[in-house]
């Protein structure tokens, strides 16, 4: 079934930009947003689930993981944000 959508120039602009900046149409951009709006969360993880399976990574080792990352960013000294 097909419907069609109504969008006003401003965003049909910007659908036909972003669906040529990925090599697209904007219908199958406008189309990916839809599919990707209506996964769940678990869906969304699961490569990432799946992929921290394989890596054969305990929790542990992850969690020690990213509190070394955590640690290494925090000592980084920080520039001043210009007004």
């Amino acid at each position: 079934m097909d419907t069609t959508i109504t969008l006003d120039e401003r965003h049909f602009k910007t659908a036909s930009k972003k669906a040529r900046a990925l090599g697209t149409t904007p219908k199958q951009y406008v189309q990916s947003l839809i599919d990707a709006a209506s996964r769940t969360f678990d869906e969304i993880l699961e490569p990432v689930r799946r992929d921290f399976q394989r890596s054969g990574m305990s929790e542990d080792d992850f969690d020690h993981f990213v509190s070394d990352a955590r640690k290494a960013i925090a000592a980084k000294p920080r520039r001043k944000k210009r007004k």
